[in-house]
């Protein structure tokens, strides 16, 4: 049966376009048309869903997120989330509008993208990060959830198997950044000391050692000293103390580094998109790598508001990123509501209120998975006056679509012939999401997966 979606407003991703009482007629999977006001009041012959205060539009397309398939986490190659867990973080995803992700863990197989991809209605992509230095920044970090298999791959092999993108180049985690102060350089206090920190506690510990450039020149013992007082550390020498950040934290770093300028270079020789971790431990390299001239490719930098950078680094990067041809993505986190690890969102204004910095919009990984949801950032981009609607719209759909081909089939726009991804919104507040549908078949109703709401109603 073919299916009209009426709504007060339908936004289709392109063009800018924000079309007022409109609709989208669905049929076998696929959109049929696309109607403004006057076609979409016409008397239809099928099941129609009334959202007289809705916005429908494109499902989301979110090109930053780790956590979502049975591959090695991160790029540090940690073990894989358990199923319950990565089918969860896809379920957060999904029940919040976004149909379509990449997994930027970089390091897992096409295999285990695959497993995901066929076992959930989010649409699962993969990169690749299999360059021979990122391989050993993930064992110099971790590594434990790198099979043979995974060390063995290539990132030829894997574009050639069906991954789009290159990426993640570099990480919190190999790069002496959030994934150090949150797991690794915890974990390596308490096996030493017995002692528990917090991720606050072991950054303030890292910078005094290593700055905010993981550059050991950095070093100020003073700091270190009333770090690791106010961390409960007093009783533990300070140079011991030193020894332990660096053995923790450096090993993997300068393989990290140079694992980005290695898929930089296979990005431009193969003419495949590629993600850049940006963060200040990465900042150096990235103004060596804009500064270069090479083949042509499209080339986004990660999370532009990290807030390793002040907020002046990441929009002075961001600018010169954008002068030599890049684009830039910025991550939600947890800046909007949670908070957990977040605390500021003075790096997320200062580059959305300048026109041009920032392409598209992500997620990355929060804590445990505890990361806004991307209609989140949305909605937020709007309020803050940022962009339009439409405009918010396409940084979530057709550009990240766009800049990654083979992403999202259709181009993660409402037109004919593209597959019914769609989503529902309440448009007074679009994190209030209705229905999303995948492929035509409606897998989400008023915010929890279809099939969870038919089992309570049964």
């Amino acid at each position: 049966m073919s299916l009209l979606i009426r709504a007060g407003a339908v936004v289709p991703a392109t063009g800018g376009v924000v079309l007022e009482r409109g609709g989208v007629v669905v049929s076998r999977g696929r959109i049929l048309d696309v109607l403004d006001a006057r076609a979409a009041a016409q008397p239809f012959d099928g099941r129609i869903v009334e959202e007289p205060d809705g916005v429908v539009m494109p499902g989301l397309v979110n090109i930053h997120t780790h956590g979502v398939s049975p591959s090695p986490l991160f790029p540090s190659g940690s073990p894989a989330l358990s199923e319950e867990r990565w089918r969860a973080n896809l379920d957060r995803h999904l029940e919040t509008g976004t149909t379509t992700v990449l997994s930027t863990c970089g390091l897992g197989t096409m295999e285990d993208i695959a497993e995901a991809d066929r076992r959930h209605p989010v649409h699962v992509r993969a990169a690749t990060a299999h360059t021979p230095s990122a391989l050993a920044a993930a064992r110099a970090a971790d590594g434990a959830g790198l099979s043979e298999r995974h060390a063995l791959m290539t990132v030829e092999r894997m574009l050639e198997s069906g991954a789009v993108a290159i990426g993640e180049l570099g990480g919190g985690q190999t790069l002496g950044g959030g994934g150090q102060d949150l797991v690794f350089l915890p974990a390596a206090i308490l096996a030493r000391t017995g002692r528990t920190i917090s991720q606050a506690q072991a950054r303030s510990l890292k910078e005094s050692v290593l700055g905010r450039f993981m550059n050991e020149r950095s070093y100020r013992p003073e700091a270190l000293r009333a770090a690791a007082e106010s961390s409960g550390l007093a009783d533990v020498a300070t140079e011991e103390l030193r020894e332990l950040i660096l053995k923790t934290v450096m090993p993997s770093v300068g393989h990290a580094r140079h694992g980005i300028r290695e898929g930089i270079e296979l990005a431009r020789m193969l003419g495949v998109p590629a993600l850049v971790h940006s963060a200040s431990a990465s900042a150096e390299l990235i103004r060596d790598l804009i500064a270069e001239r090479g083949r042509p490719t499209t080339i986004i930098a990660g999370h532009v508001n990290h807030t390793s950078h002040s907020a002046d680094e990441a929009v002075e990067l961001a600018i010169a990123g954008m002068e030599a041809g890049w684009y830039a993505e910025a991550s939600v986190f947890d800046l909007l509501e949670g908070r957990e690890t977040v605390q500021t969102r003075d790096h997320w204004d200062a580059l959305l209120s300048r026109p041009g910095l920032v392409d598209a919009l992500a997620t990355d990984y929060g804590h445990d998975g505890r990361h806004d949801p991307l209609i989140a950032a949305v909605q937020d981009v709007i309020d803050a006056g940022h962009r339009s609607l439409a405009e918010a719209v396409e940084m979530v759909t057709s550009v990240p679509a766009s800049l990654i081909p083979g992403l999202a089939e259709g181009g993660a726009m409402l037109r004919a012939g593209a597959p019914a991804d769609i989503v529902i919104a309440r448009r007074g507040d679009l994190r209030d999401v209705r229905r999303v549908f995948v492929g035509g078949e409606e897998v989400v109703v008023d915010g929890r997966r279809a099939t969870e709401v038919r089992a309570c109603e049964g």
